[in-house]
């Protein structure tokens, strides 16, 4: 008997969303399986339409227990109450219709505000997309081609500054230095629970931007944003590392050494930047790669440096470095085929890990981060430097 008063869209207890036409052309989801529309508001009028869960609804007026809404297909018919979901104005953030750019490889977009709701599309890396509404942590927005859904908002980096992302008004940009030993993550977003865009250098000096809860928005000059701690950042008068360039003011005491820093930095962050490209035989890039397709294009393009196209030929290469003395931006070259000869090929970022397009023609994978622990340990051949 439940069932099928579910499938009628009439519940034995009606709990009025109290909406009326003050909340005119409001937003609302379909939060029953199966809901009928009808053409009138009432059980005696006949049924036009059925819209399942996660369905978005424009909400035209109300009248007693049922809402005059809008379908997604321009269509119109009354609908219980009960069975939507209301997001009144009052539940609309200051994203509305402003817009914001995708922060991760690849984000679900959902026909509702929760991940119970079925996946409508994917939305990748730097996508832009127009925000309509909010509720509670979910975000709805339309993608570029038209398509509407949900995203949650921590995998969204707004486009304008009347965002709730939390960083401080009035804040003054300047210069910072990385003083930390190892690689400083600069990650998605103000904490640790974001992604990792790009790694950065002791001694190098980056754009601050605008500071959040301890952390600092930092821009560097190969056009990558994002976020770095401030307990690893001295304000500094110095100037900003150009990363490539033949000198640097990193305060280190070697004008090459500060020239090799900043190469290393350009290169690891390029690699960062193309995690979750998707892996296709033959590809040199920029929006898919096979392994060394990806290596040539990231060292050519963080440092115009030409290498050759092919693995072996790539291993060849520059300087041979000893086991245990890799640094980042070091050329790994590994035997994958049980040959005993280079077969494929990734770049150090450092921490005992690599960054390198994973895949076979029969069996693509992407652009990934991985562990020198394990199978890849067993199967590397060595590391070349340029």
């Amino acid at each position: 008997m439940k069932k099928v008063l579910v499938a009628l869209g009439v519940g034995a207890v009606a709990v009025s969303l109290n909406m009326d036409k003050s909340y005119a052309d409001s937003t609302a989801i379909v939060n029953v399986s199966a809901l009928n529309v009808r053409s009138g508001p009432g059980l005696n009028y006949s049924k036009t339409k059925v819209v399942y869960k996660g369905a978005s609804l424009t909400i035209i007026e109300t009248q007693g227990a049922w809402s005059h809404v809008k379908l997604s297909s321009g269509s119109k018919g009354w609908v219980y109450s009960s069975y939507i979901k209301g997001q009144s104005s009052s539940s609309t953030s200051n994203s509305t219709q402003s817009t914001g750019t995708i922060n991760v490889s690849y984000v679900n977009v959902r026909s509702g505000p929760g991940k119970e709701y079925r996946i409508k599309s994917v939305a990748s890396y730097g996508s832009k997309v127009t925000l309509i509404s909010k509720s509670g942590q979910w975000c709805n927005i339309k993608l570029s081609n038209g398509t509407t859904g949900w995203i949650n908002e921590k995998y969204i980096s707004s486009g304008t500054s009347s965002n709730n992302s939390g960083t401080s008004s009035g804040f003054t940009s300047s210069n910072g230095k990385v003083k930390c030993y190892s690689n400083l993550n600069v990650r998605s977003g103000p904490s640790t629970s974001y992604r990792i865009k790009a790694k950065l250098t002791y001694g190098q000096v980056v754009k601050l931007t605008d500071k959040s809860n301890g952390w600092y928005k930092v821009s560097l000059t190969n056009g990558v944003t994002g976020w770095v701690s401030g307990d690893y950042i001295k304000i500094t008068t110095e100037s900003v590392t150009q990363l490539g360039s033949s000198t640097s003011n990193s305060g280190n005491s070697s004008n090459s050494g500060n020239s090799s820093s900043s190469y290393r930095s350009a290169v690891v962050n390029l690699a960062y930047s193309l995690l979750g490209k998707p892996y296709m035989w033959g590809a040199n890039g920029p929006n898919s790669f096979d392994c060394s397709g990806f290596t040539r294009y990231v060292y050519l393009h963080a440092e115009g440096k030409s290498i050759p196209r092919v693995s072996y030929q790539q291993a060849k290469m520059g300087t041979a470095v000893s086991r245990g003395n890799y640094l980042p931006g070091d050329l790994l070259y590994f035997a994958t085929t049980g040959t005993g000869t280079t077969s494929h090929v990734g770049i150090y970022v450092g921490n005992n890990t690599f960054i390198h397009a994973s895949g076979s023609a029969s069996n693509p994978d992407k652009v990934k981060l991985s562990s020198l622990s394990g199978y890849y340990g067993r199967v590397l051949l060595g590391a070349r430097r340029f």
